[in-house]
């Protein structure tokens, strides 16, 4: 019998929502020259040549439901193009190589578990949205880990996730096979661990990604062993890297996937499919609170780590919005149970509206089994909206960089300005005065702005626009 040897490359495509929610345009973002915007620089660059020159076909790749929404309004024939690359596997696999996304990029360790399950369900919601299937993997924001978000993913149907191999609980592992990991009431998930040297060389090492041939000769082939049956070897890395971080890597991309492992006598694959073809799985335990881009677990996302410098802000930044999702939650349910409705089952079922078009008070009405006025509609209406800005204003970039005086940030305190506008419209509950002492001790050590200036800057617009 052959022994085969596979390489999954696996691609994380993602770009946060930054939409003026006044309009629902990207503003002008003049970094991009000669875009308008980074969306448009980075689809000219990566998605739309990868996606022409057919690589999404032969990776495994997940797109952050954000981005889909995005190229399905701006560029619907290039998300064609990748839907289809997924169908031409399951034809000939019975698998697909798309997998799934919290919906948006926040860091699930650091969320309560009623938001990790908003999150996978308007995730999962979006892939099948998307795809037309329900999606066997689902890609974990920054690989951020804990035991609970993955006893909810494998509640909610998804087999497996892709981790660094620093976050298994284990001298060592193999990264040649996938592992599963025992779960709470007789579940389990499996979970590939990427190869971590290939990783970081692909994504950091430009030299070594000049020449398809030599990468895989060089560094792909020798993690290989000999006479041991069949293995898998994956690499890690965010999709951008082709064509937009790195000029050219997508035609290096595609000539790797299309000549040079054949050369070398190995397969391509994808995670779905080592799924599909592996027989046995080891045992093994993951660290909780662990993530791929910072050493330190999830510290990057919440106060001082060696990653950035000047973190300080960041504690406060996530405090202060962790009260205001406390208490944007108090009145959404207090608003339900008034109903008698389940605030955070309706939540979850919410994602029909904002990414599945459905309108919202047939929806709501149809959800709830009541007939409401327009007065009402409207009420309940803003404070779903209200929810989603709760959600969105978690979004993980806004701590990943060193400085609270950036576009990140800012457009997190935008969201956060825009529920509490809502909910002051809505209902007249004012929740700044609880709210602005904790986000002044946010400051920027830089420019010395505290997101009390950006969150005040951002709510006097939304007032302005009554």
């Amino acid at each position: 019998m052959t022994n085969h040897h596979s390489l999954n490359v696996h691609a994380h495509f993602y770009q946060p929502s930054r939409v003026d929610l006044l309009n629902g345009s990207i503003p002008d973002e003049p970094g991009a020259h000669p875009y308008r915007n980074w969306n448009e620089k980075i689809y000219e660059e990566c998605y739309r040549p990868n996606a022409e020159l057919g690589n999404f076909e032969k990776i495994g790749f997940n797109i952050g439901p954000t981005l889909n929404a995005w190229l399905r309004q701006h560029h619907p024939e290039t998300l064609g193009l990748i839907i289809q690359a997924d169908r031409e596997n399951i034809k000939k696999f019975g698998v697909g190589n798309a997998i799934a996304q919290p919906y948006h990029h926040t860091i699930l360790p650091l969320s309560n578990q009623r938001d990790k399950l908003t999150q996978i369900r308007w995730g999962i919601y979006d892939f099948e949205h998307t795809f037309g299937r329900s999606p066997r993997g689902m890609w974990l924001p920054e690989t951020a880990v804990d035991l609970e978000s993955l006893e909810l993913l494998a509640d909610n149907g998804i087999e497996f996730t892709i981790l660094a191999p620093w976050q298994a609980d284990a001298h060592e592992i193999d990264p040649r096979k996938a592992y599963q990991v025992i779960l709470a009431g007789h579940k389990a998930i499996k979970v590939i661990f990427y190869h971590s040297g290939l990783s970081s060389r692909i994504s950091f090492d430009s030299a070594a990604t000049e020449n398809a041939d030599e990468f895989i000769r060089k560094y792909v082939k020798p993690e290989f062993l000999s006479g041991v049956g069949d293995q898998w070897l994956t690499m890690a890395s965010d999709g951008e890297l082709y064509g937009h971080h790195q000029s050219f890597r997508d035609k290096f991309l595609s000539y790797l996937l299309n000549g040079s492992l054949s050369i070398q006598s190995l397969d391509y694959s994808f995670p779905a499919l080592q799924i599909q073809k592996q027989t046995t799985f080891p045992i093994i335990k993951i660290r909780d609170k662990t993530s791929w881009s910072c050493h330190h677990g999830v510290k990057r996302w919440q106060g001082v780590c060696g990653c950035t410098t000047n973190g300080e802000w960041k504690k406060h930044l996530r405090e202060s919005l962790e009260r205001l999702a406390f208490n944007l939650d108090a009145v959404f349910k207090q608003y339900c149970d008034d109903l008698q409705i389940d605030p955070w089952k309706a939540r979850d079922g919410y994602v029909e509206v904002f990414a599945g078009g459905r309108d919202f008070k047939e929806w709501f009405e149809s959800s709830a089994k009541i007939n409401l006025t327009y007065h009402e509609i409207d009420i309940y209406r803003s404070l779903f909206e209200a929810q989603l800005d709760g959600q969105r204003m978690f979004t993980s970039c806004g701590w990943f960089f060193e400085d609270l005086d950036r576009i990140e940030p800012r457009n997190n305190l935008a969201y956060a300005a825009h529920a509490v506008w809502l909910v002051k419209k809505a209902t007249a509950i004012d929740l700044l005065r609880d709210l602005m002492p904790y986000l002044e001790k946010a400051k920027s050590w830089r420019s010395g702005l505290t997101a009390a200036d950006v969150f005040m800057q951002a709510f006097s617009r939304f007032e302005r626009s009554k």
